[in-house]
């Protein structure tokens, strides 16, 4: 059965039970499920079958509606980001060679500077005059020959993996590659039929991919607009909020919440996170506001979502039960249908204790990158996936993630993996956010360069860190460090180190003009 097959039947399964809310509206699985039927019946009419469709807009019930519609009408979803640019949204539409884009009204003024070519039809699914297409298709005779036609071998999705600078590359994910995705979700992550499900993360992203279990479940999502600390924490208390997922970042800015501490949050039973290392000063703090909660997923775009996942009882690090620590940087064991093996740069395994490079297979991994067939080749070997990410096997069979394998430095003649140096800073108190990046340097070869934003009101120095780390880190010890209010993030919330690595650029040409 292919995905639309799957959620008609939860839809039938759970009838009138509350599936989506946002704000004061609230939709039935009957009523989403009927939604959905004549809106992919409407697109299935207009749009060649596998067309692309690109959905551009701000977290919002349409994108759900469109998810599950495109997937009953055979064509191919390309999520993006609703704070890309004009100039970012055009790259990916014309790679892609798409049929239309959905947005909002919000994305609205970036879909208008694309310039895109006149073949992409602009669907706006806001706004009294804009609107008018969209309410047609939502409102179009239900033709159900015409849908759940599509094989578990075409694809369902483009992911793009990036789309700011250079050529972007389109992840393919077919119909199995998903139906894979949400198995091993059901098999090995927590999800219950009475959970109520915050969505704070970007639907066309992470979110979008968490919710279709949880919905094959019968639980409640709630749509969290705005998607901000402060209003997460109302729906908590005012809606018995049992899960919610997000990145780190997010989860950095709610713990540290002024009036965190106050609020009744003893209905959370799981916190997911991932994409990025998570500060270990965050983690110490949700896991004393929020209790054994915490679940760590990783995964990559070109394997989605689940590749290893660390559950709230690998957390801590205990031996002959004393408790010795957070398993800090640590991204757990695989799912049960992935293999995950380290490997060196010839494809032989590292024994437990080395860095590798890390390397999956499982019936998740993509198709290919949309017309690269040399990336393609690049990055799948035998049936493998080659993440670039390198990582150790540790105590208890667990991985332990060190870096990417492009962020690796060489400082005369060690390796440095940023991740380490950034797990040491990020548990020094007073750290919100740390991250680590090279910098070529005459005499070393190359230099780690420490980004630092500490806590309000921190009296952190550059002294007080380096004396800190040191003793830790030894030769490894950045050499040089700048002290900022926040780190620069990229469109996904992400800490953006290409940003961090210009900024560097920046600061010391303007050192240099002032020694001058």
């Amino acid at each position: 059965m292919n995905l639309s097959i799957h959620a008609k039947q939860a839809a039938a399964l759970f009838g009138d039970r509350v599936a989506i809310e946002q704000g004061d509206l609230r939709w039935t699985y009957e009523e989403f499920d009927r939604i959905v039927d004549r809106l992919a019946s409407g697109l299935v009419q207009r749009y060649a079958p596998l067309s692309r469709v690109g959905v551009m807009m701000s977290n919002r019930v349409e994108a759900v509606f469109l998810q599950f519609a495109l997937e009953r009408a055979r064509l191919i979803r390309v999520p993006v980001n609703a704070r890309y640019t004009g100039h970012d949204l055009a790259l990916l539409m014309r790679d892609c060679h798409a049929s239309a884009v959905f947005f909002d009204e919000v994305c609205k003024p970036e879909v208008l500077r694309a310039q895109l070519p006149a073949a992409v039809e602009q669907v706006c699914v806001d706004g009294s005059d804009d609107s008018r297409l969209f309410e047609a298709l939502m409102s179009h005779s239900v033709v159900p020959e015409m849908l759940h036609l599509a094989s578990l071998d075409d694809l369902a999705t483009i992911n793009y993996t990036s789309g700011t600078t250079g050529k972007p590359k389109g992840v393919m994910l077919s119909h199995r590659n998903w139906v894979a995705v949400y198995r091993n979700m059901l098999i090995d992550r927590d999800f219950r039929e009475d959970d109520v499900v915050a969505v704070v993360g970007p639907l066309t992203h992470s979110a979008g991919a968490y919710l279709a279990p949880w919905f094959w479940r019968g639980a409640k999502s709630i749509i969290v607009t705005p998607p901000t600390p402060e209003r997460l924490l109302d729906l908590i208390e005012q809606e018995r909020v049992t899960a919610f997922t997000c990145v780190p970042t997010f989860l950095t800015r709610l713990v540290n919440q002024p009036s965190v501490f106050d609020r009744d949050l003893s209905s959370i039973r799981l916190i997911g996170y991932g994409a990025e290392p998570i500060p270990l000063n965050t983690l110490q703090k949700a896991w004393r506001l929020f209790g054994p909660v915490l679940w760590q997923n990783y995964g990559q775009t070109e394997a989605m979502m689940t590749c290893l996942h660390l559950p709230p009882e690998d957390h801590l690090h205990i031996e002959a039960g004393q408790t010795i620590g957070f398993r800090h940087g640590y991204i757990g064991r695989p799912y049960t249908f992935v293999e995950a093996v380290l490997r060196d740069s010839d494809g032989n395994p590292v024994p437990d204790g080395e860095v590798g490079e890390l390397t999956l297979r499982a019936d998740h991994i993509m198709q290919g990158y949309w017309n690269r067939p040399d990336l393609t080749r690049e990055a799948t070997r035998d049936g493998w996936l080659w993440t670039g990410d390198l990582a150790i096997r540790e105590s208890a069979r667990l991985f332990r993630l060190v870096g990417r394998r492009k962020d690796m430095l060489i400082c005369g003649g060690f390796n440095i993996y940023p991740a380490e140096l950034e797990s040491l800073l990020t548990g020094i108190e007073g750290v919100s956010e740390a991250a680590v990046i090279a910098r070529d340097d005459a005499d070393w070869g190359e230099i780690a360069v420490a980004f630092v934003a500490t806590s309000i009101n921190s009296p952190l120095t550059i002294e007080d860190l380096i004396a800190a780390v040191r003793p830790m880190a030894g030769i490894k010890t950045p050499k040089a460090w700048h002290l900022l209010d926040e780190l620069p993030k990229n469109a996904n919330g992400k800490l953006d180190k290409n940003a961090l690595r210009l900024l560097d650029r920046q600061l010391m040409s303007r050192q240099s003009r002032e020694e001058k």
